[in-house]
């Protein structure tokens, strides 16, 4: 199950047309930058042509550095029209000549080109704490021949804790949960250090916050097994949103989109400026959280329960909503918006059961307003969807089995908590563009260690320029 993560920033070709003091030969430059014109062009056998002949006059003028960008363009070419064993050799060409020059950003770019046509990734792992569960998420990225990122899942897993609670206890089972995930990393999967990235999530780090706990949080719950480089660190909830939009939106949505994720004790979200700068949208309330609060105020029947929770709404959050949506207009202007979160889940699993095998899934407005009134009205036909449109069998036990993890996760009230606040969220987005879609993206519990990755790869190659 693959997923598009992000495109190569411009193309490998540019970034070996900067050195021009080492060239030779301009015309023969200028018959391999004519070459690399006539491949953006899909003009495949003229751009060939000219890498070759650009080739030939290159070894023929003793140009070693015109000739790896001509074996570069050539191993570019053969990728694009699924001709691996001529792309792998020139592009082996290309590495070997760069490396020799001490072209070392380009060689080590050029070799991820060259790993992507051999179908060799690299393995990553994200343990992310958070205030009910330690996740783990293992993952292994590749570049696809259209140059962009794609991922696969290879585990994922999570062990239940209850890390909030600042207990003794609650401490030591964190401690060892992470130890038992560390050496499931270790032992089974050989990930190297350096590519292993622990985080506290932006929820509990909030819950932390407010008795200046983290830093001691960090290092009691640190194993002894755990390698010395490895930093237990933090993400706040504006840093967790910018790194799960760059890993859950596709590259050609995410300057033009907005991301929202319903957690359980908070909500971030946000988008990217027309500068490019990222722009945070929060508020302290999740699911758990305003569960927490509803009943609070009150210890009555289900419908006491919502009265209560819509009152609270009107009274006081709404304003707050507001407020935030006033000073950052683009979450209603935009088109799009992705979705997450374990009420979001929750609302694609039963009103759009299919979801379960697709990456992404569309959610309207009606589709959360339906699914809030049948918490309260309808609850046995809503946890009882009925899966006989789906052919497939095994697809439809999929199907029911996710069901049935949304219903061990969450509890009725629950769902009426987080779905209330939801919705309310989702009325006010769509008062100024009402046919915005909401993409529900299924594997958003791993977005922040896939958009840790984008930014790690991207620093890579990032601040080199003198």
């Amino acid at each position: 199950m693959l997923r598009k993560l992000f495109l190569v920033t411009g193309l490998i070709l540019v970034c070996t047309f900067v050195s021009a003091q080492t060239i030779k030969s301009q015309s023969t430059f200028r018959m391999l930058k004519t070459a690399t014109t006539l491949m953006d062009a899909q003009q495949v056998d003229a751009a060939e042509e000219f890498f070759k002949k650009g080739l030939s006059k290159a070894k023929a003028n003793y140009d070693a550095y015109l000739q790896a960008v001509a074996y570069e363009g050539l191993g570019s070419l053969y990728a694009k029209t699924d001709q691996p064993q001529l792309a792998i050799v020139n592009y082996k060409s290309a590495v070997r000549i760069y490396r020799s020059l001490g072209y070392t950003v380009i060689a080590d770019v050029v070799e991820s080109l060259l790993k992507s046509v051999q179908g060799i990734g690299e393995k990553y792992a994200g343990i992310e704490i958070g205030a009910k569960g330690i996740k783990l998420s293992i993952i292994d990225v590749k570049l696809s021949k259209d140059r962009e990122y794609d991922y696969s899942l290879i585990m994922d897993t999570s062990i239940n804790t209850d890390a909030a609670a600042l207990s003794y206890q609650s401490e030591k089972e964190t401690s060892e949960a992470i130890a038992f995930l560390w050496n499931i990393l270790k032992t089974r999967h050989s990930i190297p250090s350096d590519k292993v990235h622990i985080v506290i999530a932006s929820g509990l780090m909030q819950d932390l916050a407010k008795y200046n706990k983290i830093e001691y949080f960090a290092n009691v719950v640190r194993p002894k097994s755990l390698d010395p480089t490895v930093k237990i660190t933090y993400i706040t909830p504006e840093q967790e949103s910018q790194l799960s939009l760059l890993g859950i939106v596709p590259q050609k949505h995410r300057f033009t989109t907005t991301q929202l994720d319903v957690g359980s004790g908070n909500t971030k979200g946000g988008y990217f400026a027309a500068n490019k700068t990222f722009v945070p949208v929060t508020f302290p309330l999740g699911t758990k959280s305003f569960q927490r609060l509803i009943e609070s105020k009150t210890q009555g029947d289900l419908n006491e329960y919502v009265n209560k929770a819509n009152e609270m709404w009107s009274d006081s959050l709404r304003r707050i909503v507001l407020d935030e949506f006033f000073i950052k207009r683009d979450v209603r202007n935009r088109d799009i918006m992705y979705i997450s979160g374990g009420v979001v889940w929750a609302i694609a699993s039963l009103m759009h059961p299919e979801s379960t095998n697709t990456n992404y899934t569309e959610i309207t407005a009606r589709d959360i307003a339906e699914f809030r009134r049948m918490l309260v009205a309808d609850y046995d036909k809503l946890i009882n969807p009925d899966l006989s449109y789906i052919p497939v069998p095994e697809n439809a036990r999929e199907c029911q089995k996710n069901i049935n993890r949304v219903l061990k996760t969450y509890d009725r009230k629950a769902l009426l908590a987080g779905t209330i606040w939801f919705d309310n969220l989702i009325q006010e987005i769509n008062t100024i563009n009402p046919s915005k879609k909401f993409i529900y993206a299924k594997y958003a519990y791993v977005g922040w260690i896939s958009g840790y990755i984008i930014k790690k790869v991207t620093q890579q190659y990032t601040g080199l320029v003198n």
